[in-house]
């Protein structure tokens, strides 16, 4: 427990480490936190690999269009990830939540028709025209829906005043 106390209690940690850690140890500072390698999952950080090169490669895409100034926030975007199966499939676990991953307004999952490679995908980002939601600033077709309610989309008025957005993984 004193290793957890350390980065926030960092003087009473240091003291408690004196009276109760083990006598070789000089000091809790020069301790390991935790053995991370007893916790890793090869697969599950090869999936967030996988993921994370589809985020780096649509930040480019949306950092072209900021270039171009087409757009100023990466919610501004919708972006198409056209993927390979087996690119498809790893994206498709994390359904409409691949947004949030990508930090854009809209994206979706296209089959690339002719992928050489099942791991394949190239990446589209076009700028939205859908309005602002002025709650969650995400860019939706369906901001206004509510006549009691008409700059805030469907997603926060059922945050605000419904039982809420089921989210999966993001």
């Amino acid at each position: 427990m004193l290793r957890w106390m350390a980065p926030f209690l960092s003087f009473t940690a240091e003291e408690a480490w004196k009276v109760f850690g083990p006598k070789a140890s000089p000091s809790i500072f020069v301790e390991v936190y935790s053995d991370a390698g007893a916790w890793e999952d090869e697969a599950l950080l090869a999936k967030w690999a996988r993921i994370a090169a589809v985020r780096a490669e649509s930040n480019k895409k949306i950092e072209e269009l900021r270039a171009e100034s087409r757009l100023g926030s990466s919610l501004q975007a919708e972006v198409t990830v056209k993927a390979g199966p087996a690119a498809g499939d790893l994206l498709a676990t994390l359904g409409d939540d691949l947004r949030f991953m990508l930090i854009t307004s809209a994206a979706r999952v296209e089959p690339l028709a002719a992928a050489a490679d099942a791991n394949e995908f190239f990446v589209e980002a076009t700028v939205t025209s859908a309005p602002k939601c002025e709650r969650c600033w995400h860019y939706r077709a369906d901001v206004g829906h509510d006549p009691a309610h008409p700059t805030i989309c469907s997603r926060c008025t059922a945050n605000l005043f419904g039982a809420g957005e089921a989210r999966a993984v993001a």
